[in-house]
Formats: C-alpha cells, structure tokens, sequence
C-alpha cells in the first residue's frame, strides 16, 4: 500500500506540473493528466481490494483486551467528566498517569461510582451517541 501511495503521489504531482504547463489552454497535457488519473485510479482500487483479500478478511476483535484497553485509557474520562465532574476527573487521570493504573480501577477504589454506573457510563454505545445518564457521583 505504501508503494501504491508514493505511485499516486508522484501521479498527483505529474498531474499539477501539467496543468501548470497548458499553453493557451490548448489543452496539450490532457492525455498525460487523464493516464495519470486513471492509473491512480486502478492502482488503489486494486491495492485495497488486495490489502481486504490479504490483511483485513477475516481480523476479528479480542474482546477482553479490547475492554483491558478502555479500563486502562486515561482518555475515558473525558467520558465520564460530565458525569464525575472535572475535579474528579482530573484527580483520576493524574493518578492514573503518576501510578500506571487505569481510570475504571480507580473511579471504583474511590468510590465514585459503582461497577454498574461505571459500566453504563462506559458502554461503546453511550460513548458514540449522546444519551442523558441520569448517574450522579458519591463525591
């Protein structure tokens, strides 16, 4: 994919240095900018069929790690500071970046919120569409 990428680019420039050479718009560099195109064309849509077929087809999530990885984010609390609020957000994500644990441990040991809320909180779904949690922070 990445020679594909240099091809395309160096095809993209070809085609500026051609339309900055047209002479009265006579249109002389048409045929090269039009080869160009079409090159670029085929080339990715051959390059991204290959790279599907090849790489992509059949990649499944793990789950569990998946999930290791959001409890272990410092980024989820920007997810749950309109629920905690800022002073404990912030308070969260310093000591998770001082002491290498992960916001969800912490957000419990403090007892901020319950393993329910927190999960509710931090489900996928509720991450990517806005939905009013009617969640109120212990402290």
């Amino acid at each position: 994919m990445n020679q594909i990428a240099f091809k395309v680019i160096g095809n993209e420039l070809c085609v500026t240095m051609a339309d900055e050479a047209a002479q009265m718009e006579l249109n002389a560099m048409e045929p090269v900018m039009a080869q160009c195109c079409f090159e670029s064309a085929e080339l990715l849509i051959n390059g991204f069929d290959t790279l599907r077929i090849r790489c992509v087809d059949g990649i499944t999530a793990n789950e569990e790690k998946c999930l290791q990885y959001v409890r272990n984010s410092i980024g989820v609390v920007t997810a749950l500071n309109p629920i905690i609020g800022y002073k404990n957000s912030t308070k969260i994500a310093k000591e998770a970046l001082e002491t290498g644990r992960g916001v969800y441990e912490l957000v419990l040991e403090h007892g901020i919120l319950n393993r329910d809320e927190l999960d509710e909180v931090l489900r996928p779904e509720n991450m990517i569409h806005p939905v009013k949690l009617d969640i109120k922070p212990r402290r």
